[in-house]
């Protein structure tokens, strides 16, 4: 890629120059160059020597390159892409005019266009973003629209119609954003116009683009390290950048845009007038940085005030409640003492219970120890019991084979004097006949 560089810069940049030939040539106008920044002379030497390109971020540089009386088709063609529909310029419009005066301004350029449509255009490019970026643009519009209105009115006279005004476009190019901007690091371009939340179609005439540079090149250098994606980004790396790498990938993708590089390779070879422009730019960025530089301190100023006083809101609720806390904790502390009061008496119960928990429980022990002893005793009752319950069963056992034996001997006897009966009565009945038989005899 190197190599390819050093093939395609100089063919459309010059040739390629040593510091003491860019040094020879500008030595005609030493206090013009010695007027600038050591930083800006370093950058200069670069760009003549072809080491880096130009940013057209620069005010002079910027209207050069896209004069609208010159070449009107190469800011028609960026803001055809910014807007996203083609556009055509007419022509540049002043804007000395302007009801909105600004002390100390931020922009490094501001240049209002009419497109053939009548339609305007505010293309501002600022080297710091401004605080309130978006009530100062609707401030800036709605002039724009005042001014619009006001020519209208005079050309038409009484035939005047509002459907006569055209759409305002405000756009916006920041080499530093603001913080608004930084909240959203993935996205370069932010388009907004009036809408309805119900879905009401209106003809409402101001839109709004904002592009911070700073971000482009951070996203698309992470991104598409060696691609451009459109013609957009292409004018986006022509403005905002000054690497040659940037310079290659644009003329890669698009060498059209050849010939506006190569109105910038007219200045290495004129090195006075480049320096004479480069002041002038660089004036007006003094003065814009200055200007920045109050602003921000203005606005921390503010910040740090506003932060103070809501520290010091903050402080005075904290010391209500800290004495709030303190009331609480003091009652606590008397609560707490009067607890300890309690707790100490409860101690002192405690320990007598203590104490008589002790006696009892040595009691308890003594009772315990006589307890085993006794049921010592009890096992060697509940042995001899056992070899007694032993014996008696025994005996009972005994005692019943003899019941046995006795029973069977009764139930003998039983049935010997039962015969015996029988027996005594044959006897007394034999008797009977005998005596019978007697008396009969004896008759």
């Amino acid at each position: 890629m190197n190599r390819n560089k050093k093939m395609i810069l100089p063919a459309v940049l010059g040739d390629l120059k040593t510091r003491q030939e860019v040094m020879e040539e500008i030595i005609s106008s030493p206090s013009t160059y010695h007027a600038l920044k050591p930083g800006f002379q370093e950058e200069f030497i670069e760009f003549c020597m072809d080491v880096r390109g130009m940013k057209m971020t620069y005010d002079t540089f910027f209207k050069h390159i896209f004069d609208a009386e010159v070449h009107p088709e190469r800011l028609s063609a960026f803001l055809s892409k910014v807007i996203g529909r083609p556009l055509k310029i007419k022509r540049a419009l002043g804007n000395e005019h302007r009801r909105i005066s600004e002390k100390a301004s931020l922009v490094i350029l501001d240049l209002i266009v009419e497109f053939t449509t009548g339609e305007l255009a505010d293309v501002e490019i600022q080297k710091f973003g401004y605080m309130f970026p978006g009530e100062r643009a609707s401030c800036y519009a709605a002039d724009m629209m005042m001014r619009q209105y006001e020519r209208e009115k005079s050309i038409r006279g009484d035939k005047f119609n509002y459907k006569d005004l055209k759409k305002i476009y405000t756009i916006v190019l920041m080499e530093n954003s603001s913080a608004e901007f930084k909240k959203f690091p993935d996205s370069y371009i932010h388009r907004g116009e009036w809408r309805f939340d119900t879905g009401l179609k209106m003809n409402l005439l101001q839109e709004f683009y904002f592009i911070p540079l700073d971000i482009f090149l951070k996203t698309e250098d992470n991104k598409n390290k060696n691609t451009i994606r459109n013609e957009l980004e292409a004018w986006l790396y022509f403005i905002g950048s000054d690497k040659p790498a940037h310079i290659y990938k644009v003329l890669q993708r698009y060498p059209e845009f050849e010939e506006m590089y190569r109105d910038i390779e007219y200045f290495r070879y004129h090195p006075e007038e480049a320096i004479n422009m480069f002041s002038e730019a660089l004036q007006i960025m003094d003065e814009n940085t200055a200007a920045y530089m109050i602003a921000e301190k203005e606005r921390l100023i503010k910040e740090m005030d506003t932060e103070l006083k809501e520290l010091d809101a903050m402080l005075k609720e904290k010391d209500v409640a800290l004495k709030e806390i303190d009331s609480e904790l003091k009652e606590m502390d008397s609560a707490l003492k009067e607890k300890d009061s309690e707790l100490k008496e409860k101690d002192s119960e405690l320990k007598e219970k203590d104490s008589t928990l002790k006696e009892k429980d040595s009691k308890l022990k003594e009772m315990d120890s006589t307890l085993k002893e006794k049921d010592s005793e009890l096992k060697e009752k509940d042995s001899a019991i056992k070899e007694k319950d032993s014996k008696l069963k025994e005996m009972d056992s005994t005692l019943i084979r003899k019941d046995d034996a006795l029973k069977e001997k009764d139930l003998l006897i039983e049935k010997i004097l039962t015969e015996k009966q029988e027996t005594e009565d044959q006897l007394a009945e034999l008797k009977k006949q005998v005596d019978l038989l007697i008396a009969q005899k004896n008759n």
